[in-house]
């Protein structure tokens, strides 16, 4: 799932804002806000989606971050 489908996944906006959250959220900075179409994966290597409590994590960091 790239980043776009992820933030689209988690109910929230697609824009250059929470690609930048969600590389901050898996630890690779601003990677996701240039490049919205990268797969996305945990600091471990595993797929976001496949985990048991995402996107409820992410959704719970964006809250913590507006």
């Amino acid at each position: 799932m790239t980043a776009r489908e992820f933030l689209e996944f988690a109910g929230v906006e697609v824009s250059e804002r929470n690609l930048y959250l969600l590389g901050q959220y898996v630890g690779k900075g601003d990677f996701y806000a240039s490049f919205p179409d990268a797969s996305v994966k945990s600091e471990d290597g595993e797929f976001l989606e496949e985990l048991a409590d995402e996107p409820a994590n992410f959704q719970a960091f964006l809250e913590d971050h507006s």
